[in-house]
């Protein structure tokens, strides 16, 4: 599966939120967790049928083939999956950052990610 914690279509039309406020904001990282807290029946068993990344990138088309984890792209994670070469909870690939790498995924080369305002 390729999934964001916070995707940007489930925020916008099912938390309803353009998070600007820091009650949103804190919303949007409450979002993240409880959607964590759903998918691990998923990521926590050790089958070798399930495999993932999960971006923390605000986005809903994602630009997989710029995001990189554990030093891979998802599509170098996806093909060590696929071929065998992981298996069980090594397949499962999770950015543990907040919303866009914690700010490290905004910019120019992910204009796809949603820009979250951090407070300072």
């Amino acid at each position: 599966m390729f999934n964001s914690k916070y995707d940007q279509w489930q925020l916008g039309n099912i938390f309803q939120s353009g998070w600007q406020t820091k009650d949103e904001q804190a919303g949007v990282l409450q979002y993240g967790k409880d959607f964590m807290a759903q998918l691990a029946p998923v990521y926590s068993k050790a089958e070798a049928k399930n495999g993932g990344m999960i971006t923390s990138c605000i986005c809903h088309g994602c630009p997989w083939s710029d995001l990189v984890l554990e030093g891979k792209t998802t599509f170098q994670h996806y093909f060590d999956w696929s071929t065998g070469k992981t298996a069980g909870a090594a397949s499962m690939h999770i950015d543990p950052r907040l919303p866009n790498g914690g700010g490290a995924l905004n910019g120019s080369t992910f204009a796809m990610c949603a820009p979250f305002p951090y407070p300072q």
